[in-house]
């Protein structure tokens, strides 16, 4: 009997390893409260992807409604340094890239940016915005007109 029940556990492990490999994912379905963060090579954060909702475009690519990216300081304080919001975009999470063709809005303590068609770059620390451009500055500009 001992043996008998090995068989049939074998048999069922089978099945179940059978089905398995004919699994796929769908994503037909989007992630809703999606949350991707990023880490330093010393473990602190250096960047939190969120959206409303998230689906993978392709492997390399998440399309991403209501972007809220979070662009730490890289330090173990952990404090955001710049917040980027934008209604979709897409990043591409092995790159540390988020772009978009929608608008966008930078906001940290030295400016604030508004504008459409941008790029962003954590490794460069770079934003490039296309059109539409508008930067308050919220810094002193001392003897700018000399």
């Amino acid at each position: 009997m001992p043996s008998r029940s090995k068989f049939i556990l074998l048999l069922l492990v089978a099945a179940i390893l059978a089905l398995g490999a004919n699994t796929r994912i769908s994503s037909d379905q989007p992630i809703v409260n999606f949350r991707l963060p990023s880490f330093t090579p010393d473990g602190n954060r250096s960047w939190l992807v969120r959206g409303s909702e998230a689906r993978y475009s392709n492997p390399e690519e998440i399309d991403i409604q209501g972007l809220n990216l979070s662009i730490f300081t890289g330090l173990p304080d952990g404090l955001v340094e710049t917040l980027i919001l934008s209604p979709s975009a897409q990043v591409r999470p092995r790159e540390l890239q988020a772009r978009g063709h929608d608008t966008i809005r930078v906001i940290n303590d030295r400016f604030e940016a508004t504008g459409s068609e941008w790029n962003y770059s954590l490794r460069e620390k770079k934003v490039s915005i296309g059109k539409n451009v508008h930067v308050v500055l919220h810094t002193e500009l001392k003897a700018i007109l000399k």
